[in-house]
């Protein structure tokens, strides 16, 4: 049992921390198209390169803020009949739908790992006017995957404690700011 608290606590802290710096990523985004807007409408001198680099920035906060998401119960759920049932009721029913994620999840990391070692050992590069380097993007994403699977076995942890002895596992985390 102390593992598996100490695990969850490790995984919980690790993706709070990265969430809270990945969040961070949405002020370039906010700039980049700012400057673009500015620069089309007020000038008449659109750039070649603000449009995929907005694109870019913001296809790697969305891949590796997903396990923070997913750490704070941020996605969506269908929750008419859902938040009727008790606790433990709820911990069964993830059990059960959880094989839905690692299937999804499975199959992302499997396809993505090999994608993006391509794309590293191809030095891939966008064929756009501007044709930044686009291999560091590929890897967020078995990053990201893999940082969701990490804090989707703490959540099944959980379920299952909850589900057979009908209490939650308390772990203290720390979610001090950075």
């Amino acid at each position: 049992m102390h593992f598996l608290t100490g695990f969850i606590r490790f995984v919980d802290t690790m993706n709070d921390r990265m969430g809270k710096i990945i969040s961070f990523l949405i002020y370039p985004i906010m700039l980049v198209l700012v400057y673009e807007v500015g620069m089309r409408y007020l000038f008449t001198k659109p750039t070649i390169w603000a449009h995929e680099t907005s694109c870019m920035l913001y296809g790697a906060h969305f891949m590796l803020g997903g396990a923070y998401a997913l750490r704070h119960d941020a996605f969506v759920n269908v929750e008419v009949f859902y938040n009727r049932f008790s606790k433990r009721t709820k911990a069964i029913i993830d059990l059960i739908t959880w094989t839905m994620f690692y299937i999804f999840v499975g199959v992302l990391l499997w396809e993505s790992v090999p994608w993006a070692l391509t794309s590293l050992s191809l030095l891939e590069y966008s064929e756009s006017t501007w044709g930044p380097s686009i291999w560091p993007v590929k890897f967020t994403i078995p990053f990201g995957v893999f940082f969701m699977l990490l804090q989707g076995m703490t959540k099944t942890i959980k379920d299952a404690y909850l589900a057979v002895t009908g209490r939650e596992i308390v772990t203290v985390v720390d979610t001090k700011p950075l």
